[in-house]
């Protein structure tokens, strides 16, 4: 856990940038599923792992004489991400799937409109917003040895030993911007 706070002052426009708090909090990959006392050999779902890490940060640009008279929840900026990495390997080929989970939590947003080919905001709204994406992975690796026997012995050289490593990942994210996630609203002008 760590947390800071961070304010830059400008004299001259007496204009202040203040982030307080910024609070981070981070776990350590672990092991969910593992066996506390281990029988025989480790299982498919003891190998995987996951962690998390999460981010709140709460932060207003105003004029000196306006900050101890602004509002919370309409002056200031806050929100928090929460980021979920599952991953595990698996030997012999290396295979190793992950996932990643992002959620970011806001108190306000922007409506944006198109107006004369432009795009402007149109409305601010001050209400709890929720966002997330999430992606797959699957990435292969594995080791092939190989070794070469010189026809010519040159300083002493018995055999020379040479290792190929193939390797295939593969990804997929979907489009968030489709209208069954609800990100996005249609304008029309």
């Amino acid at each position: 856990l760590t947390a800071a706070m961070n304010i830059n002052q400008t004299l001259s426009d007496s204009s202040v940038a203040l982030t307080l708090p910024n609070v981070m909090i981070t776990l350590s990959r672990i092991a969910p599923f593992k066996r506390k006392s281990v029988v025989g050999n480790e299982r498919w779902y003891e190998k995987i792992m996951l962690s998390y890490s999460g981010d709140f940060r709460n932060s207003i640009n105003t004029k000196e004489d306006k900050l101890f008279k602004s509002n919370l929840q309409r002056d200031w900026t806050n929100g928090m991400k929460h980021s979920i990495p599952v991953s595990a390997t698996f030997n012999y080929l290396n295979i190793s799937p992950s996932f990643n989970y992002n959620e970011r939590w806001y108190t306000s947003g922007v409506r944006r409109g198109q107006i004369n080919n432009q795009i402007v905001p149109v409305d601010t709204f001050y209400r709890f917003k929720r966002v997330y994406d999430f992606n797959v992975a699957l990435s292969f690796q594995t080791k092939l040895y190989g070794f070469y026997e010189p026809l010519i012995k040159v300083f002493g050289l018995q055999k020379i030993r040479h290792v190929f490593t193939p390797s295939i990942s593969l990804s997929a994210q979907p489009d968030f911007s489709d209208p069954k996630f609800g990100f996005y609203e249609s304008f029309k002008y």
